[in-house]
């Protein structure tokens, strides 16, 4: 049975086998088959004529599939990895809303030929140029497969240069932009907040988990990671903590307290409560009873 959370992205490469194998006991929430950037340019032949059985293998543990596909290889990543299985694409260096139209239309043709049920197969947009951030809004809505956005740091430090400070994977604007273009959208926000020294996507246990936790706290639902080890901090730093969770029952046992009485709002401690707060604590109810389901043996 597939998680129905996606705090954790395990990115490998789809010409590993090894590799797969190990991730698919990670416990990630998504293992995503690369094809892009993981893979030498003289194996991504081979890396496509392997990720159907990739896929199968990468799956026995739970995981969503996704498989991260390149733009400029569209139609051979598209046709290797659409089959029963799949349940979405990364689509790196995402830069105009035309992009996401035509793997909607290839997504749909190869749904149809190979007995899927259509818009089964989702997409998750990487926004690692500048262009790509300047269409973002435009490309959130430019399918209704779109799944979510996410940044894709290491590319952008190449393309738009380090920060004054040198904290490369700080990048406070881009990240908030991109969480408030995908709440405008209705669309997930996929990334951590990582700080110097930690390399991001290369960082320990230790420096991964406070990277999910700011995450979580600023607006991302789930990070991307590389290393097996790297996988439960993401899991944790983006599962509401009992502390929270307790505190969310208790401002939703106070609101309906008050709302019997006639009151639309009340103090509690130092805090206005309103309907606003009610919905929060109800998403972050949510958001923790679906990571209990998934962890549950």
């Amino acid at each position: 049975m597939r998680k129905s959370t996606r705090r954790s992205w395990l990115l490998v490469p789809a010409s590993k086998a090894e590799q797969i194998t190990q991730a698919a006991n990670a416990g990630a929430d998504v293992i995503v088959l690369d094809l892009v950037e993981l893979v030498a340019a003289g194996d991504k032949p081979a890396a496509r004529d392997a990720v159907k059985d990739a896929i199968t293998a990468a799956g026995v543990g739970g995981s969503a599939i996704f498989v991260q596909i390149d733009p400029e290889m569209l139609h051979d990543d598209l046709h290797a990895c659409v089959w029963p299985g799949l349940d979405g694409v990364l689509v790196s260096r995402t830069e105009s809303p035309r992009q996401i139209a035509k793997i909607d239309v290839l997504l749909s043709r190869l749904e149809g030929e190979r007995g899927i049920a259509h818009g089964t197969i989702r997409m998750v947009a990487a926004l690692e140029t500048a262009p790509g951030n300047q269409a973002a809004y435009d490309i959130g809505r430019a399918s209704p497969r779109l799944l979510g956005l996410t940044l894709g740091r290491a590319d952008l430090v190449m393309d738009l240069r380090p920060e004054p400070s040198g904290e490369i994977h700080l990048m406070i604007y881009l990240m908030q932009r991109l969480i408030l273009i995908s709440q405008a959208v209705g669309v997930t926000a996929i990334g951590a907040w990582w700080r110097a020294p930690a390399r991001g996507l290369l960082a320990t246990p230790e420096h991964t988990l406070p990277a999910a936790l700011r995450g979580r706290a600023i607006g991302f639902k789930g990070g991307i990671c590389v290393r097996a080890n790297q996988v439960e901090p993401l899991n944790r730093g983006y599962t509401p903590a009992a502390a929270e969770v307790a505190a969310a029952r208790s401002l939703i046992d106070d609101y309906q307290a008050h709302t019997t009485k006639g009151s639309a709002t009340f103090m509690q401690g130092d805090r206005l409560i309103d309907c606003n707060m009610l919905t929060r604590a109800q998403s972050l109810l949510d958001a923790a009873k679906a990571c209990a389901a998934d962890t549950a043996p």
